[in-house]
């Protein structure tokens, strides 16, 4: 028989897809890998980075244990592992990260949602507040706290403002990720400086506030990855407050003011309210019992 007869020239040629490790195998050497690293990643990242990288869920990942994958998969796995290895933080890799029970999508052009800011908004919620109250997000970043308070309060105007274009980008995308395109507005802006305040029921802002000393103090995963202009507020970590109760003269008698605050900075802000038209009607604790939320209001 002729063996080049075999195969018809113009067939063509299949090549057989190399295949991977079975999934059991991969993340038990995935784990052992996060749990050398210096800045202590929880080992069930591996479960969650081959989730993401498959499209399935963690609960899909646990059930499939014996499952091989492909070589592409195990290699998007490996890329995904090795961002994550380098320190990059988990929701900058997912592109994901909830705040307040709702998904929001970010990346390293804006700061990642913290669950203290959660406080925040349970704040504002405690607040006695018009029935179709006009908010403003100052340094809104990914837009959670303007989109959250927008889902909360129906009848609300927000307005979010960030001097970041391209934190503006990333809010706009969770904008109309939730269906808020006619709720929320969205300001390029350094703080308050474009905005008219006399209408304006309500300020709320998490702003940067850690001083240039503490940068050392500040985990690899923040300080090499978030951005700088979200964390830091000179030197004493109190620029942007003291910025924020000078630039907000305009607002009208009765009206809020609800900021964050770094732990320890509470003396601090109640400080700068006695020589501002601001009174600090209360300071509520994070869950670790720090203080984190002032609530402001204007005389």
């Amino acid at each position: 028989m002729d063996l080049l007869a075999v195969a018809h020239p113009s067939t063509p040629i299949r090549y057989t897809e190399c295949v991977g490790q079975i999934i059991s195998d991969l993340l038990a050497a995935a784990r052992q890998r996060l749990a050398a690293a210096t800045f202590s990643p929880s080992p069930r990242e591996a479960n969650l980075l081959l989730a993401h990288t498959l499209g399935w869920t963690e609960a899909q990942i646990l059930s499939r244990r014996g499952q091989q994958l492909s070589d592409p998969e195990q290699r998007s796995f490996e890329f995904l592992l090795s961002r994550r290895l380098s320190g990059e933080p988990m929701a900058y890799i997912m592109g994901e990260r909830e705040f307040f029970g709702r998904p929001f999508y970010v990346d390293d052009r804006v700061l990642i949602p913290r669950p203290e800011t959660e406080h925040l908004v349970e704040a504002v919620l405690g607040l006695p507040l018009s029935r179709w109250p006009l908010i403003v997000d100052l340094g809104t970043g990914s837009g959670c706290l303007a989109c959250t308070l927008a889902l909360e309060l129906p009848a609300a105007k927000v307005v979010a403002v960030d001097i970041s274009p391209a934190a503006i980008a990333v809010a706009t995308r969770n904008r109309e990720r939730h269906q808020l395109t006619h709720q929320v507005q969205l300001l390029a802006s350094n703080l308050a400086g474009a905005l008219d305040l006399a209408n304006v029921d309500l300020i709320v802002s998490n702003p940067p506030y850690v001083g240039h000393g503490e940068i050392d103090m500040l985990s690899p995963e923040i300080r090499d990855f978030e951005p700088a202009v979200a964390l830091y507020a000179g030197d004493e970590g109190n620029l942007i407050h003291q910025r924020l109760l000078g630039e907000l003269h305009g607002l009208s008698s009765g009206s809020w003011l609800v900021v964050e605050i770094g732990a320890g900075q509470e003396e601090m802000i109640r400080a700068l309210c006695q020589s501002s038209p601001f009174q600090c009607h209360e300071v509520l604790p994070d869950y670790a019992g720090h203080a984190r939320v002032a609530i402001l209001q204007r005389g």
